[in-house]
């Protein structure tokens, strides 16, 4: 058996981004096997899944309930998962609002509702314009996380999330600025995505978003992460998603190399 063991995104949660996810995956076991290591990958929706020993490192993208049951029950036994099942679960955004909510974490003000609770969408909403994202996993397809306006319109999208069999939703005030995406690995790697092409972000503000993503990171106990904060006019930041292994399409090769670093560190600390 491997060492090493990539576990890649069922399709149905990398919409339009299933080459992208699955190519950073690919890259990182490569770096792997590069490095003179045994590097597998396999499907999360594969039926048979190669068997981790307690001392296989899993590193994994899957986020449907099937395959995180099935990488629970590995942790349980002692298995090291990179991104933990826990920490996956956390990124689910109502999880992740309620965990924030305990913290001094810069996050927009949120309220979670129950989509057949269209009546108790927030007053605010129609003085600055709120973004309706769906409750549990991140975007599957466009109207997942759609700007509205007002009241009414918030509860139409809470309605055609009802409709969808969504039974949670967040409703996010908007926050005015620039967005920037950033990718990064637990105590190292980090890339900040310049707000024009061809650009470059501050270094300063670069850094304060990096300190952003790491407080939250560690509040959600994901190693392997990216997100979307916004630079207000006034220059305060603040986050408004943090993923669980993002594909990491601007920065991949250099990336897939901090990736397995950060990985193969992992089977030394088990043998230390």
């Amino acid at each position: 058996m491997s060492r090493f063991l990539g576990i890649s995104r069922e399709p149905e949660f990398s919409p339009g981004k299933v080459e992208d996810d699955r190519a950073i995956l690919e890259m990182t076991a490569a770096r792997l096997r590069e490095r003179g290591h045994a590097a597998d990958v396999c499907g999360a929706d594969a039926e048979v899944w190669p068997v981790a020993t307690d001392a296989t490192v899993v590193f994994t993208m899957a986020q449907g309930g099937r395959a995180l049951d099935r990488l629970q029950q590995w942790a349980v036994r002692g298995v090291r998962i990179i991104n933990r099942p826990e920490g996956i679960l956390n990124c689910q955004r109502h999880r992740t609002v309620a965990a924030f909510a305990q913290t001094d974490v810069a996050f927009p003000e949120t309220a979670l509702l129950a989509t057949t609770e269209a009546t108790r969408v927030p007053a605010w909403v129609s003085a600055a314009g709120a973004w309706v994202k769906r409750g549990d996993v991140h975007a599957t397809e466009a109207d997942d996380v759609v700007y509205v306006a007002d009241m009414n319109a918030a509860r139409d999208a809470l309605r055609r999330f009802q409709v969808r069999g969504i039974a949670s939703a967040v409703v996010q005030r908007h926050i005015a600025g620039t967005v920037l995406k950033f990718y990064a690995v637990r105590g190292g790697f980090f890339h900040c995505v310049p707000p024009t092409a061809g650009g470059e972000t501050p270094k300063e503000t670069a850094r304060r978003i990096d300190a952003l993503g790491r407080r939250a990171a560690d509040i959600l106990g994901v190693e392997v992460y990216g997100g979307d904060c916004v630079v207000g006019v006034n220059g305060e930041l603040t986050l408004i998603d943090l993923n669980d292994w993002p594909s990491y399409a601007p920065c991949r090769a250099r990336a897939a190399g901090e990736i397995a670093a950060y990985v193969l560190a992992q089977i030394k600390a088990t043998e230390s």
